[in-house]
């Protein structure tokens, strides 16, 4: 039997996901020798907490509680962070890369920020950086892109990729929630953190959809530069009239190409029930994207979680390892994410699209007509009108959906109508997906 060649991990974050990657190992590590002729060990793990290293069994382990321990240590082949955070792990990776180690991480955070330097220096070094977990958790959308899809233009990608918001808008939407008591509901169950604003606020979304489209059009793109909304202004009214309609609210990540330049943005969206993205539910995450060659194409599946996200930490290390079995060790371009190659970015104010608008009006004579003569001014045509009956005369929710129309044009008139002395409330936007 042929002996199996022997790849040493160290892992930096023995949380949930880092003691199901340890767990996992643990599970295949038999089939793994056997299959892939590859002996997994994890030769060095860093935790702040002594009784999560008490639980990593290997006696010759080096566990410290320090990261660059592990960055630094001579006697490991991958570095894996699992740790979180947008600028501390910066040092800890560039260490372990300069000092010839692959790296292997979940942080999206880290590589949204930080990916323009990270990614040119590991092809600087002939050194691969994964990061599968990074985005959609166990969905095994990286790769796909990287990998499988190779041959195809991606015409346009549209993601649910944010598990807390997905099963806000789920509750709210099958229960008749409210907001509030959705995302209580949400943290409660520990779907939620206790301070939320980095998901309902769209920014976990906003750093992964940063990362997917610099992998679709093999440029830099720089979540900073994008437009980003969240969730807290969706009410229970937004929801019922979705409902009515006969679409669903989803927090949606949008990315398409026009003449050359990248539109990509994270926003609510109207998504029509028959689409496919729109069955997607609960904590669940969902890419959606129409490949030139092999059409539209729907991954769903965990976006987080123990098991998922160890799940797709463990398929980088085992491409890793069949990468050195042929001798090739990076399998793709990483280069391009590189500020020298940043692409030309379309505001999201060229984005043409049906627009759902809710204004809360006082009940007077003549503000429909105030409102609508501001809209045709700027060329936006309506669709459909309704007024909702409310008991206060101070805030009566007046519905308006417009047909397709640019972004800009909307904005401006929103604008103009929000200044009106009959309008009592910001007006809230929903955008409609197609």
């Amino acid at each position: 039997m042929k002996t199996a060649t022997e790849i040493r991990v160290g892992i930096v974050g023995l949380g949930t996901v880092g003691q199901g990657v340890i767990e996992l190992l643990e599970r295949h590590g038999p089939f793994f020798a056997r299959e892939l002729g590859v002996n997994f060990r994890v030769a060095a793990a860093c935790a702040k907490e002594a009784e999560a290293l008490a639980r990593v069994r290997d006696e010759n382990c080096l566990k410290t509680s320090d990261p660059m321990a592990v960055a630094s240590a001579p006697d490991v082949d991958v570095f894996i962070e699992l740790a979180g955070g947008e600028d501390g792990p910066k040092p800890w990776h560039e260490a372990a890369l300069k000092s010839g180690k692959h790296v292997v991480t979940a942080n999206k955070a880290l590589l949204a920020k930080h990916g323009a330097e990270l990614f040119p220096l590991a092809a600087q070094q002939n050194r691969c950086l994964f990061f599968e977990a990074a985005v959609g958790g166990g969905i095994p959308i990286i790769k796909t892109l990287q990998e499988d899809l190779i041959a195809n233009d991606i015409e346009g990608l549209a993601c649910i990729i944010n598990g807390t918001c997905n099963y806000i808008l789920t509750q709210m939407s099958r229960n008749g929630s409210s907001f509030a008591d959705a995302l209580a509901e949400a943290q409660r169950l520990g779907y939620a953190e206790a301070n939320p604003g980095f998901d309902i606020d769209g920014m976990d979304s906003l750093h992964k959809v940063a990362l997917l489209a610099s992998l679709i059009y093999g440029r830099y793109v720089d979540y900073r530069k994008l437009s980003v909304e969240g969730i807290r202004n969706v009410s229970a009214l937004d929801i019922r009239m979705a409902d009515e309609m006969g679409y669903e609210v989803k927090l949606l990540g949008a990315v398409s190409q026009k003449d050359g330049k990248v539109l990509a943005a994270v926003y609510p969206a109207m998504l029509e029930r028959g689409h496919q993205l729109a069955s997607v539910s609960g904590v669940l995450n969902g890419v959606y994207l129409k490949a030139s060659a092999a059409g539209a194409q729907l991954f769903t599946g965990a976006g987080a979680g123990r098991y998922p996200t160890a799940s797709a930490v463990i398929s980088d290390l085992v491409a890793l390892a069949r990468q050195k079995s042929t001798g090739n060790p990076v399998p793709f371009p990483m280069a391009f994410f590189s500020k020298d190659n940043e692409a030309e970015l379309l505001s999201i104010d060229e984005l043409e699209t049906e627009f759902y608008l809710r204004l809360t009006t006082v009940d007077k004579p003549g503000v429909l007509s105030k409102v609508t003569g501001i809209l045709g001014d700027h060329g936006i045509s309506i669709r459909a009108l309704s007024q909702k009956p409310e008991h206060d005369p101070a805030n009566v929710p007046v519905i308006i959906l417009t047909h397709t129309v640019k972004n800009a044009k909307v904005a401006q008139a929103l604008k103009l109508i929000n200044a009106l002395d009959v309008v009592s409330a910001p007006t809230r936007v929903i955008r409609f997906y197609r």
